[in-house]
């Protein structure tokens, strides 16, 4: 059954679900072009990893995250009939706000919702434009607009499936699986007894958007609270890394780039590797099975 291109809408409540009407000639082609990037998009895909914020996934791998309210509503609106669902004016197909182009398919009797990104950069009307007619180049002088050459994300299941978190953040907020720390949290992250932060308003300063991630996981998991001083430095000797405790307090170092070493490493973001020596900052916080972790104080 040929699929229908949807556009998926930016508005001041969410995303909205709107129908791009095409002809049954251009309609059958994006089938064959939605199939192919769909098995593209799957292919060698051997495991499917939940995302928490703080994982990249390798070639064979899958990050997914469950459907938030936005991306459920955006996947039943993309499901109703047809002659009910608004469609996009092509007269002002620019002022949409078109954030992602859609289909649904049907995979073992569940439907899967298949999204492209979509940028101003494919409208073509934005620009000069030329266009073959025979053998000669016109200017296009009609609204146009050009197809996606990948997907970005997959619904299905409760599930939204996707490769790359700076891409699918741009269709669907998904912060509360990648938090960063508020400033009041920054606050009371200076202020833990078993840190020492030497100049405080620098720290603050210099405290990025990945710095503020790492301490929002840091404080998370409770690691300055389930471990001391000491078990820390002690498990960073057997790593390589280097944690300076002065008074029985962990000294965070003055340096932008030693500070975010050091948040990386209480993140369990650091290894050192077994024959180089060399420390990497690592993608994974997945716990391996022959792991033995190191028991709180």
């Amino acid at each position: 059954m040929p699929v229908n291109l949807l556009a998926l809408c930016k508005q001041p409540g969410g995303l909205s679900v709107r129908r791009i009407r095409v002809s049954a000639d251009v309609q059958n082609q994006l089938d064959g072009i939605f199939i192919q990037q769909e098995q593209a998009f799957y292919e060698g895909v051997t495991e499917e990893v939940q995302f928490d914020g703080g994982w990249k996934p390798e070639a064979n791998e899958l990050l997914y995250a469950p459907v938030t309210p936005e991306a459920a509503a955006v996947f039943e609106a993309a499901q109703v009939n047809l002659v009910a669902m608004p469609e996009v004016n092509p007269a002002a197909f620019s002022e949409a706000n078109i954030r992602g182009l859609a289909v649904v398919v049907e995979r073992e009797g569940a439907p899967r919702l298949l999204i492209q990104g979509f940028s101003a950069a494919q409208i073509l009307d934005r620009r000069f434009s030329l266009i073959l007619d025979g053998n000669t180049f016109n200017r296009l002088t009609h609204a146009a607009f050009s197809i996606g050459s990948q997907l970005v994300a997959s619904i299905e299941n409760g599930r939204i499936k996707f490769k790359n978190f700076s891409r699918i953040k741009l269709l669907f907020d998904l912060t509360n699986l990648y938090q960063e720390a508020t400033d009041a949290e920054l606050d009371t992250f200076c202020d833990l007894p078993v840190l020492q932060i030497d100049n405080v308003v620098h720290f603050k300063h210099v405290a990025d958007q990945r710095m503020r991630k790492l301490i929002h996981a840091i404080e998370s998991r409770g690691t300055l609270q389930n471990y001391t001083p000491q078990q820390i430095a002690t498990a960073a000797i057997e790593e390589g890394f280097t944690v300076a405790i002065v008074n029985d307090r962990i000294v965070m170092p003055h340096a932008k780039a030693e500070a975010k070493a050091l948040l990386h490493f209480l993140d369990n973001g650091l290894y050192r590797a077994a024959l180089t020596g060399e420390i990497f900052i690592t993608n994974s916080k997945r716990l391996h099975s022959g792991a033995v972790p190191l028991q709180a104080a």
